[in-house]
């Protein structure tokens, strides 16, 4: 008789925890791109082990944040127009792929469109507030939400990965000028498609909408070249 196997659901590790606490400092910009990440110094900033932070930039090159170069250490990985276009093209297939998952499962609950409402009005009044770093993780919450009741495990996580270093590049490029078109008139088309019911417009409208914002970082990026404490290349 073939035993069952047993997954538990285990609390955050300490090195998922320094990871995560190190991790939101880069995307907030507190470690600029290219910086040096010392082990002993941030040990005894986060009152943990060497050994722990070690671990925890691992954990963070894993997901693109960090760049490990043999001999020299870790430090924040460069903002490139390469990096950030592989991104958000990347991310336009897999959400739009996501979306179509989530009709062919049923489609939307009410409950999942109207939590989709309720971010779209709290990032609306971020973007009223012009809190930057509150509408970058704000934007790439709605994108979770909008994917997450496609029920693709692995799918999920590869998504959560892009849109964490993708808030690096919304913030970055908040901090040099503002859209456009609010997000919040921009999610709100979002959310009508997937009300639509019609599958192939959601997916076409989320691809549009990333691959339309994607292009507008890109000229941002490049107009933001000589900003200092950045290094954006191509």
């Amino acid at each position: 008789m073939a035993k069952s196997l047993i997954v538990l659901d285990r609390p955050e590790t300490l090195t998922g925890a320094v990871a995560r606490s190190i991790g939101e400092a880069i995307v907030r910009g507190a470690f600029g791109p290219g910086q040096a990440l010392p082990e002993v110094p941030l040990s005894l900033q986060l009152g943990t082990s060497r050994g722990t932070v070690r671990e925890a930039l691992r954990l963070l090159a894993d997901e693109g944040l960090v760049e490990i170069i043999q001999r020299r250490g870790a430090f924040v990985a460069a903002l490139t127009t390469r990096k950030a276009r592989e991104i958000f093209t990347l991310r336009a297939e897999l959400e739009a792929f996501a979306v179509r998952l989530v009709f062919a499962r049923g489609g939307y609950p009410e409950a999942a469109l109207r939590t989709l409402e309720t971010t779209l009005g709290e990032l609306g009044t971020a973007v009223e507030g012009g809190d930057v770093f509150e509408i970058a993780e704000l934007d790439m919450r709605f994108h979770d939400l909008l994917c997450r009741e496609c029920d693709h495990r692995l799918l999920l996580d590869l998504l959560a990965g892009l849109r964490l270093q993708m808030r690096r590049f919304i913030v970055y490029t908040k901090l040099v000028d503002s859209d456009i078109e609010p997000e919040s008139v921009t999610h709100r088309r979002l959310v009508a498609a997937v009300r639509s019911g019609d599958a192939e417009r959601a997916a076409a409208e989320v691809r549009h909408h990333i691959l339309m914002a994607g292009e507008y970082l890109l000229r941002k990026l490049a107009e933001a070249t000589a900003q200092p404490g950045w290094a954006v290349a191509s």
